[in-house]
């Protein structure tokens, strides 16, 4: 059985990379999201731009990620001018931005599908031990993924600037994301408050998901519970 605890743990791991990867889409994809951290840091009024055109420009930005569009030329009126709002520094930095994002949807597609097999296949070969295999795959999938989430978040809390700065060196190999907020429209829409909103965002989301697992391996254990009787 220490080997399948073994392996029920890595599975456990990846599954709740997968979920951890899905919360990052699901907050950063949703519309309703923006919206509110627009009207609370005034970035329309800030930029000199529609309320209407700044949500044009984020949803061009979105789709571009997804693949949705070929590029991010948008043209609205900002401070009484007609203007493209990205430049070619923006513009460079999102295809980085869409590589990573893209990269990382398939990481999760590939983490979520091999964690899933593997904990049913060793459920259905391990019938007597199913709970056993699932209890601890989620406590060590956790405990591991949850350690580095939350040494993650102190250091984002404690510095954000200095968090934010790191993450962008870590996975971008160039300086494209260095934006001068007198010239570029995307870096005020996207203020750092505004990031510091999205990490915290994705882990209440995460911690939804972990929740969730929770209550349904608990229903699990009480269905087991009930055959036994």
């Amino acid at each position: 059985m220490k080997g399948y605890k073994v392996i029920s743990a890595l599975a456990g791991l990846a599954l709740f990379l997968s979920l951890l990867l899905t919360s990052i889409d699901l907050l950063c994809f949703n519309r309703s999201f923006f919206h509110w951290q627009y009207s609370l840091n005034h970035t329309a009024e800030s930029i000199g731009i529609s309320e209407d055109g700044l949500m044009n420009a984020t949803n061009a930005l979105l789709d571009y990620m997804q693949d949705k569009r070929d590029d991010i030329k948008v043209i609205e009126v900002v401070n009484g001018s007609e203007r493209e709002i990205f430049d070619e520094r923006e513009t460079l930095h999102m295809v980085d931005v869409k590589n990573l994002y893209l990269n990382a949807m398939k990481i999760r597609t590939i983490l979520l599908v091999g964690s899933i097999a593997i904990l049913t296949l060793l459920v259905f070969t391990h019938r007597n031990q199913s709970y056993t295999i699932l209890s601890n795959a989620y406590r060590n999938g956790l405990l591991f993924l949850g350690s580095i989430i939350f040494f993650i978040a102190i250091y984002a809390i404690v510095d954000f600037n200095g968090f934010w700065m790191n993450f962008h060196y870590v996975f971008f190999d160039n300086d494209l994301f260095l934006l001068d907020p007198n010239i570029s429209i995307m870096i005020n829409m996207f203020p750092s408050n505004f990031f510091f909103a999205v990490v915290f965002g994705i882990i209440l989301l995460f911690v939804s998901m972990v929740i969730l697992l929770k209550l349904l391996l608990v229903l699990f254990k009480h269905k087991i519970e009930r055959r036994l009787v």
